[in-house]
């Protein structure tokens, strides 16, 4: 059986499709659903382990290698191969996150594997293989959101609070020890987001503890706002491309946040539960040691998108390991109304919007069939199903073969964001 794809990302000409899955990166055509471009991460994940784990040889073993000189009994340490704790979180050879360039000439992934952040060239004219690595930067933590200035400034986040800047270039990878954060929270950051407005540079960034910092760039010891209007994780922050100055966050609360964030003023928020709740099932609710009598199933954001057609805002939400898009109608006045809530027969790991069609991409959740759907979104906001074959044509071009849903990689673990307590 395939593995499902975890993670969409199509140009904004809606010529091509880029796709994670596993170690993997692929590039599809859509004029034609062929595969021009292919990356496989190969990085040892047991390395950084066997680096720090050691054992105490024996004289009989060392003997024979000749490391003991005058039969000195003295024992030596060498490397073994570590065996992992039991819990221990699982390291993955994977790609967390998917960003392409302003221009769209540079692609950026990061991985769990050694902690880098990978970019890459893109260059569709090339048929043979359009992504071409030109540097791997590895951080001193593990990386979770990248965003892309327009000047070529790669600002990363990783999952212990701090920020990095550099840039898109072909120069040497910087050594990690040498990096020096330009911001940090004292909580694990979930996103960031790099933005001009009023002629100036801001990056947003929102964490585990429900907070929303807003910070100049490149003077990033200058804060401009803190956003407080969560109660639970912020997961994803989104700003619409037909108005910078408008945020849309959502995290683990019943509701997202509608922001003009430059004037710190929450707009609205869009309350969530009910119209979800239909489609949460037993795997939304708290693990077993963490069962109240009072415990619900939980609601954790995957994905805002927005789009403008017609002069129609429109606000697309994705909610993990449910089968359901929800779409909405961003008013003038920014009061939200609900447009459709649009059901599909799996779950849907990811969704991306290109931008010139309105068309979406859906990442399913299945074990036989079409590994992606395609949906046309009207001006009137209501999704349907496109009347094409592209979703087949993607499937048929992954090769990644697991025996069995055992083997696939994490699909969903944005809930694992929230904070729990056992006492």
């Amino acid at each position: 059986m395939k593995h499902p794809f975890q993670l969409l990302l199509a140009n904004s000409k809606g010529t091509h499709l880029f796709v994670s899955v596993k170690n993997h990166l692929q590039v599809y055509d859509l004029s034609n659903g062929n595969v021009v471009g292919s990356w496989s991460d190969t990085v040892d994940i047991s390395v950084p382990s066997k680096k720090q784990e050691k054992k105490v040889a024996s004289v009989e073993e060392l003997k024979g290698d000749k490391k003991l000189k005058n039969n000195d009994a003295k024992p030596v340490a060498v490397a073994k191969t570590p065996v992992p704790i039991q819990g221990a979180t699982p390291i993955y050879n994977y790609i967390r996150s998917l960003n392409l360039s302003k221009d769209e000439k540079y692609l950026v992934g990061t991985t769990d594997s050694d902690k880098a952040a990978v970019i890459f060239e893109v260059d569709l004219a090339n048929s043979e293989n359009c992504l071409k690595i030109i540097k791997r930067q590895i951080f001193p933590k593990r990386p979770c959101a990248v965003s892309i200035g327009d000047d070529s400034d790669l600002i990363v986040a990783d999952k212990f609070g701090d920020v990095y800047a550099t840039t898109i270039d072909s120069e040497p990878p910087v050594d990690e020890k040498a990096l020096t954060p330009i911001l940090g929270h004292v909580s694990m950051l979930s996103d960031v987001k790099f933005t001009r407005f009023n002629g100036k540079k801001f990056i947003l960034t929102g964490d585990r503890d429900e907070h929303i910092r807003i910070t100049n760039y490149p003077k990033a010891y200058v804060v401009k706002n803190w956003l407080f209007g969560h109660h639970e994780f912020v997961s994803t922050l989104h700003i619409p491309s037909y108005d910078p100055s408008l945020l849309i966050s959502g995290g683990g609360d019943d509701y997202l946040c509608l922001w003009k964030w430059y004037d710190n003023k929450l707009l609205a928020k869009i309350e969530l539960r009910d119209l979800i709740a239909p489609y949460l099932t037993e795997a939304h609710m708290p693990a077993e040691r963490f069962l109240k009598p009072d415990s619900v199933k939980e609601i954790s954001i995957t994905k805002i998108l927005t789009h403008s057609v017609d002069d129609k805002k429109i606000l697309l939400v994705l909610c993990e390991n449910t089968n359901c898009i929800l779409t909405f109608e961003i008013a003038g006045d920014f009061s939200v109304k609900h447009l459709q809530t649009f059901v599909t027969k799996d779950s849907i790991i990811d969704i991306c919007l290109e931008e010139t069609s309105g068309r979406v991409f859906a990442s399913i959740d299945r074990e036989e069939g079409d590994l992606v759907e395609l949906y046309d979104l009207g001006p009137d906001g209501q999704l349907s199903v496109a009347s094409t074959n592209m979703g087949t044509k993607i499937t048929e071009g992954n090769h990644c073969q697991v025996e069995s849903r055992q083997n696939f990689y994490p699909l969903y673990y944005i809930n694992t964001l929230r904070k729990r307590s056992e006492h």
